[in-house]
């Protein structure tokens, strides 16, 4: 059985769309999969699904989700049905970009598409951009459609969850909630917090707002934190010492065991943004698409794309908590949204960018 081959792309900033923590690539090793773990088997016109994606041979994926996350997903896929498995993966407004550039020139490449921009997805909705997903495992009973599926084409493949961090030998005594981010001994550069750079990080704010306090946002503010493009640099500037505490990461699970000398939370409810994903109407590899899309949702692929994120599937031991345990945003944030924030952010931590 082939190894799969992961292709990335990441550009600009290289963050994703809520901007989090890309662990190191793993050794590529071909991981078995049971075949109890690929969810309903379906019917003989299923069946017919699966032969035809293996004609085809290989799925595109645009998704912004966690790197080895992703590579885990691709290689367990490819030694389940010998697909290969071709990954982009960059943040919400880079892979918008190269979509657009694809409708515009005629020249599809994406097959299957995940995005944290509610609203970007709502408006590729409205233009019937994507095909209605046909796999078994939407209609098995662990699988709840009706909150984790928008009509009969977009479902929610996992949910990124970020929550508070602290470094365990400049913190010792370890951190209990948001509050005690706002600890005296934590002013002055020692914290980090995330900059606004999508609807999804407003999301995070609106989270704080809503959980902890309206003015919460305010008082860390005042604590003159440093600001930071994305929870890598953040989770580096932690693990290093660089930062006390930050607002904004990654479960560090990982991180721990692997010697850093970090801890982190999960409150209730925690914050998480979740991946709108569906297959492109135009898809390059439609079968494959298909075939990929149901794998998302079986405990074989929530195993690779959950871990440390939001599992829609129940019982997924690698994931940080199941995605209905994820607070859920009254509002649905817009472009003008996250501009009108953006300036309300600089007004407040200006001084400490």
């Amino acid at each position: 059985m082939r190894i799969s081959t992961l292709r990335r792309t990441i550009t600009g900033l290289g963050v994703a769309a809520l901007t989090f923590t890309a662990v190191a690539c793993g050794s590529g090793t071909t991981t078995e999969v049971a075949a109890e773990d690929l969810g309903p088997q379906g019917d003989a016109a299923w069946q017919e699904v699966i032969e035809a994606a293996k004609q085809e041979g290989s799925v595109t994926y645009y998704t912004g989700q966690a790197t080895d996350n992703l590579e885990n997903l691709a290689n367990r896929f490819e030694s389940a049905y010998g697909i290969t498995v071709d990954i982009v993966r960059d943040n919400d407004a880079n892979l918008q970009t190269k979509l657009a550039a694809e409708a515009s020139t005629g020249r599809q490449v994406a097959d299957v598409v995940a995005s944290a921009a509610r609203p970007w997805v709502d408006e590729r909705i409205a233009e019937g951009y994507y095909a209605p997903v046909t796999g078994p495992a939407f209609d098995a009973a662990e699988f709840d459609s009706e909150k984790f599926m928008i009509g009969d084409t977009i479902f929610t493949s996992s949910a990124a969850v970020l929550t508070y961090g602290w470094n365990t030998d400049r913190v010792p005594e370890g951190m209990d909630s948001y509050e005690d981010l706002l600890a005296p001994e934590l002013a002055g550069g020692k914290i980090g917090v995330i900059l606004p750079v999508s609807a999804a990080i407003v999301d995070f704010y609106d989270y704080l707002a809503d959980t902890v306090s309206p003015d919460f946002v305010a008082k860390l503010a005042a604590q003159q934190p440093r600001t930071y493009p994305g929870a890598q640099a953040m989770g580096q500037a932690l693990a290093s010492g660089e930062l006390a505490a930050t607002v904004y990461t990654v479960p560090l699970t990982a991180e721990k065991a692997a010697g850093a000398p970090v801890e982190s939370a999960m409150p209730k409810p925690v914050f998480g943004a979740a991946f709108y994903t569906g297959v492109s109407g135009a898809a390059p590899h439609p079968n494959a698409a298909q075939l990929f899309a149901n794998f998302l949702v079986t405990k074989a692929g929530q195993e690779a794309v959950a871990n440390r994120a939001g599992a829609v599937l129940p019982d997924i031991a690698t994931a940080a908590t199941p995605a209905e345990n994820i607070w859920v945003n009254s509002r649905t944030v817009t472009a003008a949204d996250v501009e009108a924030f953006r300036a309300e952010f600089e007004q407040l931590f200006g001084a400490s960018q």
